[in-house]
């Protein structure tokens, strides 16, 4: 009887001692919650950054740290080139930037997001206190060589596996340092600004690919059809023409090498107003895109009934009442559905997440965001875009050792210089890789994005070798 007695009392001691240390971690999840809703609604930025003391790193896909808490303080990357490469991706703990890792994962980082069970272990091995490492899918130092390729120019590039959607560099320029943003001093005009995802850009000839597609999949589809470029409208004296002389006699193959507008007008008036726009959205245009926790600028396309306005619409130039843009994010990702057979695949920046105790969870999988086209439409395109690479406006864009797809792009924009634009992919599935440059005032995407877009897809592929 008294060994059972010894026995209920141990057992007893033993619930109560599990209840209070479940009370305890209740209270505490409770307290730290309510510091980050405080803190998030900017009332408490004082406690958000003693809290930040103890959250969790932030890793980039090398395992070289973007964000760690050291002896109380938060502290970006060693590389100040990287810090600043990074800083619209990664972001800081005030939350100066929105749309970040540091802001959108916040609970993730200071361990508010665990559930009890979680909490409690952590709670026992002494680790409870502490946040959640995060690893990203992006590289610092590609990031760092793409922002040093747009050379202090206002722009953006986005570097993205296209099999599986990892983000490998997400760049936008200008940017400072994560001091500056945390001090909110000495801050450039719009380096707080992520272009690579909520910038909202003309995508220029760039988007002859899906006129082209719209077109191979008409009923007004020739494969002999072909005019005669002489720089001037076939449409109408108002439709879209060449700055220059012409191109002479183009087919749809020499049209993508060498961006001839005046067939690309004449073609979308040929495919029509529905059949264009309906292929944009097949795309992506119009749809919002996730990136994990983080949003992209979603594209927007409306064409009013007027074959002149059609036609400059065909060549990626919105005009008159038109409307056409998107994010170069997705304009990477409309590449890489090219080069993936018509399959877009979601894009991540967010690898795993690692508990205090080492424990991986949510790794990132893959999945598709939706189909395009048809892999025998994308292998006719893929033909011609290699053919920009080779012999059109794209020959900087290509890549030694490797066959490169391009379609290079610029974009008039009232009041300033031209913007130029190229998207292009590596077509070797030992480097799938796909890329979008954006250099706003940058004149013609050919002389100034493809030599960009093939150095940062060579960066890419070297990497992975």
């Amino acid at each position: 009887m008294k060994m059972l007695l010894r026995n209920l009392k141990g057992v007893l001691v033993l619930f109560l001692l599990v209840s209070i240390a479940l009370l305890v971690g209740l209270s505490f999840q409770q307290y730290r919650s309510k510091n980050e809703l405080n803190a998030a609604a900017g009332e408490n930025k004082q406690a958000l950054k003693t809290r930040y003391a103890l959250a969790g790193t932030i890793y980039d896909a090398d395992g070289v740290i973007l964000a760690q808490s050291k002896d109380g303080e938060r502290i970006y990357a060693d590389d100040p080139d990287i810090a600043e490469a990074v800083l619209q991706v990664v972001g800081d703990y005030t939350h100066n930037i929105g749309n970040t890792i540091e802001s959108n994962y916040q609970n993730i980082l200071l361990g508010n997001d665990r559930n009890l069970f979680r909490q409690f272990a952590l709670d026992l091995f002494g680790k409870g206190l502490y946040g959640d490492d995060i690893t990203l899918t992006e590289s610092g130092e590609l990031a760092k060589s793409a922002y040093h390729l747009l050379d202090g120019r206002k722009g953006a590039i986005v570097v993205l596996n296209y099999q599986t959607g990892d983000i490998l560099a997400s760049v936008s320029s200008p940017s400072t340092s994560p001091d500056s943003v945390i001090r909110y001093q000495d801050i450039p005009d719009t380096a707080l600004f992520n272009r690579a995802f909520s910038g909202s850009y003309a995508p220029g000839s760039t988007f002859k690919l899906i006129t082209a597609s719209a077109y191979l999949e008409s009923p007004a589809y020739n494969p002999d059809f072909t005019i005669d470029c002489d720089g001037q409208s076939t449409v109408d004296a108002y439709g879209a023409s060449e700055t220059g002389d012409g191109h002479g006699t183009v087919n749809l193959s020499d049209a993508i090498a060498r961006s001839c507008n005046v067939f690309f007008g004449q073609v979308g008036v040929m495919t029509g107003r529905d059949a264009l726009t309906d292929t944009a959205k097949a795309f992506g245009y119009g749809r919002t895109f996730s990136v994990d926790r983080l949003t992209a600028t979603p594209g927007a396309i409306q064409i009013p009934d007027n074959v002149s306005t059609l036609s400059w619409v065909a060549i990626g130039q919105p005009v008159a009442d038109s409307v056409l843009y998107t994010s170069p994010l997705h304009m990477a990702m409309i590449a890489g559905c090219i080069a993936n057979g018509g399959v877009m695949v979601k894009p991540h920046i967010v690898q795993y997440f690692t508990t205090p105790a080492g424990e991986v969870y949510n790794q990132r999988s893959v999945s598709n965001e939706l189909t395009a086209l048809s892999p025998e439409l994308c292998s006719q395109l893929e033909t011609m875009m290699i053919g920009t690479t080779e012999h059109g406006t794209g020959t900087s864009a290509a890549v030694s050792g490797y066959t490169v797809a391009a379609k290079t792009g610029t974009v008039q924009v009232q009041g300033q210089k031209n913007n130029a634009l190229c998207v292009a992919y590596i077509t070797d599935d030992s480097a799938p890789y796909a890329v979008a440059v954006i250099v706003e005032e940058g004149g013609a995407g050919g002389e100034t994005a493809a030599p960009i877009a093939g150095k940062i897809l060579g960066l890419a592929a070297k990497r992975q070798g």
